[in-house]
Formats: structure tokens, sequence, C-alpha cells
């Protein structure tokens, strides 16, 4: 459906041209390099009793990890409360701004990681509660109301989006996701990515037992016009409330301003270069009686939302009474590349959960199409000296060039590359500082002296032109795990809503990483550097979209999921052991 004069992911004014957003190809480095001492063998080295720990360091916590080969997850919620990682038994699904029609559903998927079946409910604003069973080594999709003063104002049924305005207090504004035994859950705003599928109203009169009926889409507002797709979809990996901190520091992106376009009539003026869209953070309590405090970034300007959230400009402090577990604050920053929550370092009370996003980008800033982008922040507690990052496998297959960004976690912290340094990248960070590599298309291992963070974006079509195909892909924001944060096992989530979907896995050529069971072939590996490098694996449907993965080493992996006009990318699971000490406010 290229017919497309108009908008196909979201502008936030008529006369802003929308482009599609995708992912295409780009050569790959390779080339061997031996340094042993910095290899994952050597990141991790083997201790008494067959567990082991990160070399240099021991978990403040007392957390452990499993034998090396191995990599147990929690088999009960008491065990999960104890274990940092990605896998438990207490989530806060958050709605965050997004524009995409309220027609398309906000939903949660939740996978089994374990060998009983799952007794999950869900619980949250008007009174919502949902009950669902999740069969040991299945995932379920769960769809949840939206709420509305978190999403924000839908598009025009040409695709124009509105910005928010100011920032929202949603008092219970999130979901309680609570399970019998321990599980993962993804969140997906939104999950479909076309008109199909998912669940219409149950009628008054059904019974405890009834199954909802298929979605009614006949009213979906792009149908005879742009078309009946959500052009507006990113994932988000949710964190057990277990494995969250009192300390965040801030990774998202920036606002979007549009640049000046040439009148292709010479004789008239440029489109002049204006400010679309502001970012946003949506901060979570998870206990009651939160105090959270707000140290914002230089552009990180917060935009007035009633008595408990004041205007507050960047560099300035902000403080957050949260009565209530479930109450969300959603701060919301002006329009424009200007304004930038990133950096910004959020401590608590108790612990809270930060996801940061913007309702519609382009990647880069003039080149369509623009999408919702989204992920859950790490504790910065959990953030470590080394990453490894590979371009994203785009559509058709293949590494393709992102967009990434650096965030400092302390001052005067160094970087060593190899092969090399992407030119734009930084060679040292300052606490709370953000550097822009912007177009990356090379692969590179990178260390600090001390810890910091790691950024991606997937980038527009119009970035890539025939790299793509049938419309597939846009802006997609995702964090890289860092080395030290490594497994070899996952349980991860690819829901079958999407044309085409892969696994990127980093690690050592011979970790000999199975998916579901099958060996990838080694002749997929792309070395990157020090020994490592990067399989790409092309996902079958997997359990329903539930996708299993061992390896013999630790290893690392990014999702990435296409469908016509659409994207989503996010980490697939990752320890969150505490390695680094909290920053140190400024």
């Amino acid at each position: 459906m290229r017919a497309r004069l108009l908008p196909l992911a979201f502008v936030a004014a008529s006369f802003v041209p929308a482009v599609i957003a995708a992912c295409g190809s780009t050569p790959r480095p390779e080339g061997e390099f031996d340094e042993p001492d910095t290899s994952i063998d050597a990141t991790i080295t083997p201790v008494d009793g067959g567990s082991f720990t990160d070399s240099g360091f021991e978990p403040a916590d007392g957390s452990i990890l499993p034998p090396a080969g191995e990599t147990r997850d929690p088999v009960d919620c008491n065990e999960a409360k104890q274990t940092k990682s990605y896998v438990g038994c207490d989530y806060w699904p958050t709605v965050n701004a997004n524009n995409v029609w309220s027609i398309f559903d906000y939903a949660v998927v939740v996978s089994n990681t374990g060998q009983n079946v799952a007794n999950v409910t869900v619980t949250g604003p008007n009174n919502f509660s949902k009950q669902v069973q999740v069969p040991a080594g299945e995932l379920r999709k769960i769809y949840l109301p939206w709420v509305a003063s978190l999403k924000g104002p839908d598009a025009d049924n040409q695709g124009s989006a509105t910005p928010l305005t100011a920032s929202v207090y949603a008092t219970g504004g999130a979901y309680h996701l609570v399970s019998s035994v321990p599980v993962i859950v993804a969140q997906f705003n939104a999950l479909q990515y076309k008109g199909e599928g998912g669940e219409g109203p149950l009628p008054p009169d059904a019974g405890p037992d009834a199954s909802p009926p298929a979605k009614n889409w006949s009213t979906c507002p792009g149908n005879g016009g742009v078309g009946c797709f959500s052009y507006s979809n990113d994932a988000s990996l949710l964190l057990p409330s277990t494995a969250l901190t009192t300390n965040v520091r801030v990774t998202g992106y920036k606002g979007w301003t549009s640049p000046e376009v040439p009148n292709p009539i010479p004789i008239f003026p440029p489109t002049p270069k204006q400010d679309i869209m502001g970012p946003h953070i949506a901060i979570t309590a998870v206990e009651d009686n939160t105090t959270v405090t707000v140290r914002l970034s230089g552009p990180g300007k917060v935009l007035a939302g009633g008595a408990p959230i004041p205007a507050t400009n960047g560099g300035g402090t902000l403080t957050l009474n949260m009565a209530k577990a479930g109450d969300v604050a959603e701060l919301v920053s002006d329009k424009g590349e200007r304004f930038d929550f990133s950096g910004t370092l959020i401590t608590s009370t108790k612990p809270v959960q930060v996801i940061a996003g913007l309702p519609c980008v382009n990647v880069p800033a003039g080149k369509g199409y623009c999408d919702h982008v989204e992920e859950t922040v790490a504790p910065a507690e959990t953030l470590g000296k080394r990453y490894v990052v590979a371009p994203p496998t785009g559509p058709k297959g293949g590494g393709v060039k992102h967009w990434v960004r650096f965030v400092g976690n302390r001052d005067n912290t160094t970087l060593t590359y190899a092969p090399a340094k992407p030119a734009k990248c930084p060679a040292t960070l300052q606490a709370g500082e953000v550097v822009d590599c912007e177009l990356v298309s090379e692969a590179f291992d990178v260390q600090g002296s001390q810890e910091f963070a790691v950024v991606g974006l997937l980038v527009g079509a119009a970035e890539l032109g025939n790299l793509t195909e049938a419309q597939r892909g846009d802006p997609s924001l995702t964090t890289f795990a860092s080395v030290e944060q490594f497994r070899t096992k996952y349980l991860f989530l690819a829901p079958d809503d999407y044309d085409v979907t892969f696994v990127d896995i980093v690690g050592a050529q011979d970790s000999a990483p199975k998916v579901d069971g099958v060996a990838v072939p080694a002749s997929t590996f792309t070395t990157i550097a020090n020994g490592l490098g990067v399989f790409r694996v092309k996902l079958g449907p997997g359990k329903n979209g539930a996708h299993a993965l061992e390896s013999a080493k630790p290893v690392g992996i990014q999702v990435v999921g296409y469908g016509a006009n659409t994207s989503y990318q996010y980490p697939g699971g990752l320890n969150l052991k505490l390695i680094s000490a909290p920053p140190v406010p400024k």
C-alpha cells in the first residue's frame, strides 16, 4: 500500500509529510581480535561451590549466579523475590503517551518459564480485574483498556498527531499483574499493527466463563482513507517489582524537531523548521507512600500537571509524593529536540518503575515515518562497564544502521572501543551526559572505566531506501544489556501479530546457542571484536510466540519485529544483578 500521499505514520501537523519507517541492510565489519582478558570467559570467573560472580565484584545484596553454562530461573515467588533478573511474580504495566487510534489494543504478553501453570491476575483502573492461566512454556496475550489520561489524544483519521501539552498525575493509573509462579512480562503499546485480531467487549449478560467475541474493526478511523494500520507501536520489557531499586538514570530519546524542507518550486519559500513532539517519562510507584526526587538533566524541562507536578525548568529538582502503589506521574517535556529527559537522575524512598518514550518521533528527525517509542529504564545499580553493540537485523535480514546514544552515570568515565570507535561516539562521559553517535552501521565492543548505558533506535525507512520491503518498519527504542548481565538461558516473547521477527544473539562464537531446541548455524555468526560477535536468527512461530534460547556461554539478546508501517525492538531478557553502587546526586 505505497499509495500514501497522506501520513502513514503519525505526524504532528498536516503539512509535515510522513515517511514510512523501516530497517534495511548495511555491510557489517568483520575481524578477529585476540584479547582473552576481555572475553566473556574472563569477565565471568568460576568460584567455589560451582557458582560464579563478576570478576572483581561481589553483589552487595548477596545474590549469586548459577553454575557456568546454566541460568536457573526462580522456581517460586519467594525465590523470585531474591533473584535479580527479568523473571518474577509482580509487575506494573503502565500506559504511556501514544497517538495510536484507541481501537488498537494496549496489551501485556505473559510467558511462563516454569513447569507449573501460572495463575495470573491483573487489576487496575476503573475496578478492572482479569484472571488468565498461562501453561508452562507458553505465553498468553492479555488485552487491557487504555488509560486515557496517560495515553493522550488519538490521531485524526488522516494520521496527524497532537502532542501532549501537560504532565499527568494518574492516581491508580497503572495495572498490577500478579502471578502464582515466576513469569516474564512485556507490554505492547499497541499490540496489533493492522486491523486484525483482538477482543471485543463482553455482552452485559455474559457469564463468568464467557469468552470475549472477536473485535469489530469496521469503525477503524483509517478505513477508506490511509488504511487500518496502527502506524505507532513499540514494546517494553517489564521488570518485576522485586528487581526495581530506588535509583534510576533515565535512558530515553530527545524531542522531535522537523528540519527545514526546501520547496520543490524555487520561487516559494521552504517549509520552516518546526518543533513537533516532546519526550515523556512515566514513573510508577510500586509501594505506598513513596517520595520521588527527580533531578532533571539540563534539557529536561517538565510541563506542569496540576498540583502534584509543578512546572520545572531543565536542571531543576522536582519532588513527587506518590501516596499509593499504582500511582503514575507521567512527566511531559516541551516540544522539540532541545528537550530530553535522558541523563536525569531519579531517586526515591522506595523502588519505582520508569518508562521513557515519545508519542511519536522521526529517526533521524528529517526521515519518516514517525512512530511511538518506549522502553523500561533499568535500575542504575544494574548498569555495566562493557557493551557489545550490533546493528539490528532489518526486515530483509542482515544488519542495518541504527541510531546510537550513550548516557553517562559517573564523572570521568573513559571508554575504549574495538575494533574502532564510531566517528561520533564519545571517548569520555560525565554523570548524566548524553552523547548521540547518530547513525551507526558498524558493530563495536565498548568498555568503560565506570558503568554507563547504551541506547539504540531503529530508524525510518526513508533513511534506508530500498533496504526494506512491504513497507515494514519504523523507529523503536531499546536499551542494551551489559556483558555483565548476559545469561545462558532465555524464554522470550515474539508475538505472532507481526510479519517477521528476529532475535539477535551477541556472544562468543563457541557459545553454541540453540533457539527452540535447534542449533543456530555457525555460518550465521559475524565477528565484532575480542572473540565476540552476533548471530542473527529469523524466528518461526514458536509456541504461539514464546521462544526458548540456551547457550553454552552467556549471551545477550535483542528481539526485533516488523509489520507494515511499524516495528518493535526490546532486550529479550537480562539479569538485573546489583553490580554498581548508586550514582551520586549532583
